[in-house]
């Protein structure tokens, strides 16, 4: 039940979109603030700014979206769920968008789901109910906005996927486990081969292709 909603009155709004990179490598995107901090460099000509009202990126965090032009309107969704197992992230509208147009529930879910070793699909649902005075009028959420950040996140993934960014990645997020990264040959290119080596003090080396 949402706000006296029944989950059967939701109507639903639901897109797909594959990527070639694993689901893994997607949902390390989509499961914090990575996704909004995409937002704020990759889709200023939609977004004015982004701010986090409350929280570090796991659930209860708000997050408050400003379109363009400055001050014109804006969106604010909590953090309400974030399942590492199932890789589905859920957030629920407090303000803006449908909300401020007849809606009074807008859900957006992000699930990642594991196509192949080596490719995933991104799959963005929004369930949302219309107020019965505001029926008549139809108003739905904007699944273009939601399509728009999905299709950047796809070519970030990618692009971390593909050369060294996803290297620089783990060597700057997950410093209790990499010590250090170097590039003995090459630029993230075919034949690039990349030394990593782990806090316990052991090492491997990669070399493009995968």
């Amino acid at each position: 039940c949402y706000n006296g909603v029944n989950s059967r009155e939701l109507k639903h709004i639901t897109k797909e979109l594959e990527v070639n990179a694993p689901a893994s490598e997607a949902w390390e995107l989509y499961r914090n603030l990575g996704l909004i901090n995409l937002i704020d460099r990759k889709l200023t000509n939609i977004f004015e700014s982004t701010e986090v009202l409350k929280g570090d990126g796991g659930v209860g965090t708000v997050v408050k979206l400003t379109f363009v032009p400055a001050g014109n309107s804006s969106y604010t969704e909590k953090f309400t769920v974030i399942d590492d197992q199932r890789r589905v992230k859920e957030t629920k509208g407090l303000e803006g968008d449908c909300l401020a147009i007849g809606c009074s529930v807008q859900i957006l879910e992000y699930e990642i789901i594991e196509k192949s070793q080596n490719s995933s699909i991104i799959k963005s649902t929004i369930s949302y109910a219309v107020k019965e005075e505001f029926q008549a009028k139809d108003p739905k959420p904007s699944i273009q906005v939601v399509e728009a950040i999905v299709q950047i996140s796809k070519n970030e993934v990618w692009e971390l996927y593909r050369n060294l960014g996803l290297f620089e990645l783990a060597a700057n997020e997950l410093k209790n486990v990499v010590q250090s990264l170097q590039v003995l040959k090459g630029d993230g290119g075919v034949g690039t081969v990349v030394k990593t080596t782990f806090v316990a003090g052991t090492s491997t080396s990669t070399k493009y292709p995968l």
